[in-house]
This record gives structure tokens, sequence and C-alpha cells, in this order.
């Protein structure tokens, strides 16, 4: 039991570790990227970080305070959190609610922040699945049970980001939900049609979309349009294309001057590989291998089956928006939007994942009470049991010494009584004898 408390305690350190330094290079990597475009829209070169490091502050606020709850009660606010977050949703697209910008209605103005309720979505749907998965404890036999009333919640939520627009966060949404469910234990032939039945939509939302199809196609073939639709996916390529092995050394990019749309936020990836090389992107890639690695060992070390869900889904959301984002730099996917968790420049982003990696830490927290006390139980019960075994053989050794000396007494009085008996018959038989031969005399 000390061994496994050992092993929760070191798995909570080397998480949050690992998350420290995926923040810290982040920091650096957003300060290298956005510098030129900070000075020439706002005169501040350190405009951006800036306001990264406010967001990382009241992030690391929300890790300490998701840390802090348990996951019983999470699951009891998983269905509230779940229509709070539709209710948002909702409000993004309103005229005077929502802010547009770029096209796009995603953020509600908050005191000088832009609070982007889509990203609050990936943690309510997390919380909502897993609750929802763990009250049926894998019993899902029946698809109706899936379709009512989880499937139309997603698919509510899932129309609402789409409709913002926001096809990168939708995919990131449905993706996580899918790889829950699929860990959740559903019926393969379930996980097939729900697949088969996402990719329809998916390229419904594609081919809907003028922007969209441009999208794909250039994704399909880049020197088509390089200098419309596929500019974003070449100047990502010419980034890592000039880094080689080694980079061209921190703070060099030449892609950042106004080249590669979204230096610091989407295509941050491209200049870690312009500046720091391929070791560089070999190091991002073991950093989210670590992460999730530590991140799943939690979770399934949790004793609740709400908790092992909940926490494999929380790895899965971050890993997977890290996948897709370098799967859109590197052209092996289309180009989606999803920027890199803990190393893009985001607020809500930045604050959404810290508050995930909280409630990772809370899992990792009470595996290790739950050890502790596993045993501390065992080990009062250990001494009680020794005490009433070593009180039971000394009274048994005391009853059988007993017994002996009993026996022994016994056998001693017998035996004085043959030897006495035998004297007796002697005397007699000596008298008896003395007497015929008087007579005889």
């Amino acid at each position: 039991m000390a061994k496994k408390q050992l092993k929760d305690r070191k798995n909570y350190y080397r998480l949050l570790g690992v998350v420290v330094v995926m923040i810290l290079f982040g920091l650096v990597m957003v300060l290298s990227a956005s510098s030129i475009r900070a000075f020439a829209s706002t005169g501040d070169t350190y405009y951006y970080i800036k306001r990264q490091l406010l967001s990382l502050l009241l992030g690391f606020v929300m890790l300490l305070i998701f840390s802090q709850i348990s996951t019983r009660s999470l699951q009891k606010l998983a269905p509230y959190g779940i229509f709070i977050v539709i209710a948002m949703l909702a409000a993004v697209l309103l005229p005077g609610v929502g802010k547009n910008a770029g096209g796009s209605s995603r953020w509600i103005p908050v005191a000088g922040f832009h609070l982007q309720p889509s990203e609050l979505a990936k943690i309510a749907v997390v919380l909502y699945t897993a609750d929802f998965l763990a009250r049926r404890k894998n019993d899902l036999s029946d698809i109706r049970d899936l379709i009512y009333p989880y499937g139309l919640v997603i698919v509510a939520i899932s129309a609402l980001v789409l409709k913002q627009p926001d096809l990168g966060t939708t995919v990131s949404i449905c993706l996580t939900a899918f790889a829950l469910i699929f860990i959740g234990g559903l019926n393969l032939r379930y996980i097939a049609g729900i697949g088969i039945t996402g990719l329809i939509v998916g390229t419904y939302a594609v081919y809907s979309a003028k922007y969209r199809f441009e999208r794909f196609n250039a994704f399909l073939n880049p020197g088509a349009d390089p200098l419309g639709a596929g500019y974003h996916i070449r100047q990502g390529l010419i980034a890592f294309g000039s880094g080689g092995l080694f980079g061209i050394g921190l703070g060099m990019s030449r892609q950042k001057y106004f080249y590669l749309p979204a230096a610091h936020t989407d295509f941050i990836f491209a200049i870690i590989g312009e500046e720091l090389g391929l070791l560089g992107t070999l190091f991002t890639v073991l950093l989210f291998a670590a992460f999730a690695y530590y991140g799943i060992r939690i979770s399934f070390q949790s004793k609740s089956l709400f908790g092992r869900l909940l926490g494999a889904g929380l790895t899965s959301m971050v890993v997977l928006q890290a996948l897709v984002n370098m799967g859109a730099v590197t052209a092996v996917l289309p180009v989606t939007g999803i920027p890199m968790p803990f190393i893009s420049y985001g607020g809500s982003s930045l604050i959404v994942n810290l508050a995930s990696v909280g409630i990772l830490l809370s899992i990792a927290i009470e595996n290790e009470r739950g050890a502790s006390q596993t045993a501390a139980g065992s080990s009062r019960s250990k001494p009680a049991g020794a005490s009433k075994s070593s009180g039971t053989s000394k009274a048994g050794s005391a009853s059988l010494t007993k017994r002996k000396t009993k026996k022994v007494k016994a056998n001693a009085s017998s035996n004085k009584r043959r030897r006495d008996s035998r004297t007796r018959v002697s005397r007699a038989g000596s008298r008896q004898g003395a007497s015929k031969s008087k007579r005889k005399s």
C-alpha cells in the first residue's frame, strides 16, 4: 500500500511537471512568434505575452480550485454545467452579446477579456459524457439510451458551435466524445455506426460552406492556389523546411514577419520547427506523449468508474487537440484552426486546459487518499489479529501445560497405588507362609 501511495504521488508531481514545462516552453515560443506582430499592431512588443501571462495566472487559479473539488461533486454538477454551456453558446449568436471578429461570433466580452464558450463546451461535454456512462455502468445494450438524451445534447452543442462558425472546435468536441464512449465500452457495431454518421455529417459541413470547401481542396492540392486557400499550408511547410535538424535559432524566424498567418496561435508548431528544427518538434511531441501517459495512469488508478472515464476523457481531449494541430500544420490534415494546448496563444484555451489538469490532479489526490486509508486500515487490523493470535497461543500453551501436569500427577498417583498394592500383597503372602510353617512345626 505504501508503494501504491508513493506511485500516486509521483504521478501527481510528474503530470504537473510536464504541464509546467509545456507552459514555460509555450511562453518562450509565443514571445518569439508574436513580438513582430504585436509591435506592428500595438506598438508594444510584449503585448501578447502580457495577456498570455495574465491568462496563465487565472488558469493556475482554476487549476488550484478544481484540484480541490472531488469527483463526486463534479459528477453532481455535470448535468447543470452542460445546460449552462448550451445557454452561453446560444448567447454568443445574439447580436449585442457575442463579439464578431473575422466573420465569426465566438466570444463574449467580460471585464476586458473575451470569453470563448466553445472552449468551456469541451470540458462540459467530457463531464456530461463521463456521468452518462458511469450511471449506466457500461450497460449500453440499447442504442436508444445513447440517442436520448445524450445524443441530442451533443448534437445541440455541435450545431451551436458550428453556427459560430467554428468547424475545428466542433471536430474536437465530437472526437473527444467519440473517444470517451469507445473507452466506456460501447458496442463496436454502434461505434462503427456513429463513426460513419460522423463522416457523412462532416462531409456535408465541409461542402456546405465555400471557405471550408476551398480549405479542403487546398489540403488535397496546396499548389493549386498558392496565394489563396493554400497559402497557410505552403508557408507552414516552408517554415519546417527552413528549420532542418537544429533550427535557425530561437527568435530568428523569418516566417513570423507576416509570411505565416496566425504564427503565435494556430501555426506556432511551424515556428517551433523553423527556430528549433526537428529536435524542437520532437521535444514537443514527447511532452504530449508524457502528458498522455501520466494522465491515463492517473485515470485508470481511480477506484470510481466516473473518475476513470473523466480522467481518460480530459486526457484524450488535450492530446487529440495537439494531434489535430500538428496534423494541420504539417499538411497531414486539413487546416481546422485548433490551437496547440498549453503552447499556443489563447486565454480561454489555456484556462480551460489548466482546469482540466486540476481535475486530473484531483483524481490523483483521491487515489493517494484511498491508498493511505487502505494502508491505515490494514495496519490497524494486523496488530489486533496478531495480539489475538498471540493471546490464543499463550492460552493454548498454558492449558496444554496444565493438562500435562495433571496427567503426570495422575500417572504418579496410579503408580504409587500399584506399588502400595503390590507391597500389601507381598506382605500378606509372607504372613501366610510364616503361619503355615508354624503349623507344620
